[in-house]
C-alpha cells in the first residue's frame, strides 16, 4: 500500500511537471522589459519568448509576432527551444512507461518487470526535469549578466527579478491550491486506517477502511459497503481531533487562497503595490497555518496506528496499518507550507521609493524675461531634483 501510494504521488508530480514544461515552452515571458535609470517609459512592456515576442500597451492591448528566423535569436533561446521540446517528448515517454509499470494497471503481469519499468520511468522523468532546468537557468544567467553589462543601454536590459517575483507568487498559489485540494481529499477519504494482514490474520476476502466520518468494508469481489459513524464519542481521540483540525484547515485554506488572489501581482483588486505585498505575505502565513493544521492530525493518527501496531496486548485482528489518506495529508500539508513560504517572499517596497506605476511628473514654470536684457539670467535656475529612481521594476 505504501509503495503504491508513493508510485501514485510520483506519477502525479511528474504529470504536474510535464504540464509546467508545456506552459513554459508556450509562454512568451522569458525576458521582460526592465524599467531602470532613465528608461521610464511604461506605456508598453516588451515580452520575449522562445517562439515570439509581444508588446503590451498600457491600454491592455497586446500584439505578438513570431520570430522570422531562428538564427536571429540568442544562443540561450536557441538552445532553450530544442531542450524544452526534447524534455516534453521525453516526458511523454516517461508517462507512458509509468502507466505501464504502475501497480494499478495490468499491462505487465510480472511484478519484477513492473518494478523495472517503473524505475526506468522515474529515471526518464529525472532526465526530462534536467532538460527543463538547463535552458531556464542558462537564460536566467544571460539575463542577469546582461543586466549588469555596462556596455548595454538601460533600454536594452531585461529584468528577471520582477518576472521571478511574479513566477514565485504564481507557483506558490498553485502549490497552495493543490495542497488545499489534497486537504479536502484527506478529510473525505475513509482510508485513514486499513486492515493489517499479519500473523494469523490472513483472511483477505475483505478489507476494512476506517476514516474520520465513516468506515468501509471492501469485498474481494469489488463490492464496497460504507457506514457513517453513529456517535462521534465512539471514535478514538486522534480521529475526533482529526475531524475538527482538517475541517478548520480547509476553511483557513479558503481564506488564504482568497487573500493570495486579492494580493496577486496579476490582479487589480488592490491598486497599492505595498498593500498587495502585505496581502500576499498575510496569505502565505495563513496558508502555512492551514498546512500545519493538516499535518498535525495526520501525524497524530499515524503515531497512534504505529503505537497500537506494536502493542503486545492487541491481537492481530485489531491491528491497523497506515492508510492512503495519511500520505495524501502529508503531501497536502507540505504543499501548503511550501506555497505559503513562496508567497511570503513578496516583500513590500521600501518607504520613500515610488514604483513606476505611481510615479508623477510635475512641470516647472519658468517666468518669461521682462526685457531683452533680462533674457540671459545672471545665475542658473535651480535644477529640480530628479524623480527618476535608480532602479524600478514592474
Amino acid at each position: 500500500m505504501v509503495s503504491q501510494c508513493r508510485q501514485m504521488l510520483g506519477f502525479s508530480l511528474g504529470i504536474i511537471g510535464f504540464l509546467g514544461s508545456i506552459v513554459i515552452c508556450a509562454l512568451p515571458m522569458w525576458r521582460v522589459t526592465a524599467f531602470i535609470g532613465a528608461n521610464i517609459v511604461t506605456a508598453q512592456v516588451i515580452w520575449e519568448g522562445l517562439w515570439m515576442n509581444c508588446v503590451t500597451q498600457s491600454t491592455g492591448q497586446m500584439q505578438c509576432k513570431i520570430y522570422d528566423s531562428l538564427l536571429a535569436l540568442q544562443q540561450d533561446l536557441q538552445a532553450a527551444r530544442a531542450l524544452v521540446v526534447i524534455a516534453i517528448i521525453v516526458g511523454v515517454f516517461a508517462i507512458l512507461l509509468s502507466i505501464s509499470g504502475g501497480k494499478c494497471t495490468n499491462f505487465i503481469e510480472d511484478e519484477a518487470s513492473k518494478a523495472k519499468v517503473a524505475l526506468a520511468s522515474g529515471v526518464i522523468f529525472i532526465i526530462a526535469g534536467v532538460l527543463v532546468l538547463v535552458p531556464v537557468c542558462w537564460t536566467a544567467n544571460t539575463v542577469i549578466r546582461d543586466f549588469y553589462n555596462p556596455l548595454l543601454t538601460n533600454a536594452q536590459r531585461r529584468a528577471s527579478v520582477a518576472m521571478a517575483s511574479v513566477g514565485l507568487q504564481i507557483l506558490g498559489s498553485v502549490l497552495a491550491f493543490l495542497g488545499w485540494v489534497g486537504g479536502i481529499l484527506t478529510c473525505a477519504l475513509p482510508m485513514w486506517r486499513v486492515t493489517a494482514f499479519i500473523g494469523n490474520n490472513i483472511v483477505t476476502s475483505q478489507t476494512m477502511w476506517e476514516g474520520i466520518w465513516l468506515s468501509c468494508v471492501v469485498q474481494s469481489t469489488g463490492q464496497m459497503q460504507c457506514k457513517v459513524y453513529d456517535s462521534m464519542l465512539a471514535l478514538t481521540s486522534d480521529l475526533q481531533a482529526a475531524r475538527a483540525l482538517t475541517v478548520v484547515s480547509v476553511v483557513v485554506g479558503v481564506a488564504g487562497l482568497f487573500m493570495a488572489f486579492a494580493g496577486g501581482k496579476c490582479t487589480n483588486f488592490m491598486a497599492d503595490e505595498a498593500g498587495k505585498a502585505r496581502a500576499s505575505v498575510a496569505a502565505g502565513v495563513v496558508l502555512m497555518v492551514s498546512g500545519v493544521l493538516c499535518l498535525v492530525p495526520v501525524s497524530w493518527t499515524a503515531s497512534s496506528i504505529i503505537h497500537d501496531f506494536y502493542n503486545p496486548l492487541l491481537n492481530d485482528a485489531q491491528r491497523r496499518e497506515l492508510g492512503g489518506a495519511l500520505y495524501v495529508g502529508w503531501g497536502s500539508g507540505l504543499l501548503l507550507l511550501l506555497g505559503g513560504a513562496l508567497l511570503c517572499t513578496s516583500c513590500p517596497p521600501k518607504k520613500g521609493k515610488r514604483s513606476a506605476s505611481t510615479l508623477r511628473y510635475h512641470s516647472m514654470k519658468i517666468p518669461k524675461p521682462s526685457s531683452q536684457s533680462d533674457s540671459v539670467p545672471s545665475h542658473k535656475p535651480p535644477t529640480p531634483r530628479s524623480l527618476t529612481p535608480t532602479k524600478t521594476y514592474i
